[in-house]
């Protein structure tokens, strides 16, 4: 076998990733962690719509949204961590 048959995963993890549809994704997630997964939450993140508190709860309720808002914004994701009202 050489270098060109060889595959660590990535063209798989980065075909799911940027498929385009959230569906690709909530169906891998949901075997996976094998729990459901918000369509719409993944939608959101998807499309590059600020990040929410209710984003990132409906992905996962046990996240540290504020560790999470700084992590993004390293990343250049924008956040928006107003208030719920």
């Amino acid at each position: 076998m050489n270098a060109a048959d060889e595959s660590d995963g990535a063209d798989w993890l980065f075909d799911l990733l940027t498929d385009g549809t959230p569906d690709t994704y909530v169906a891998y997630a949901e075997d996976y962690f094998e729990r459901p997964v918000a369509r719409t939450a993944v939608a959101s993140v998807q499309s590059g719509t600020p990040l929410t508190r209710e984003t990132v709860t409906a992905l996962s309720p046990t996240a540290d949204f504020a560790a999470l808002a700084v992590r993004a914004r390293e990343l250049g994701y924008a956040v928006d961590d107003r208030p719920t009202l």
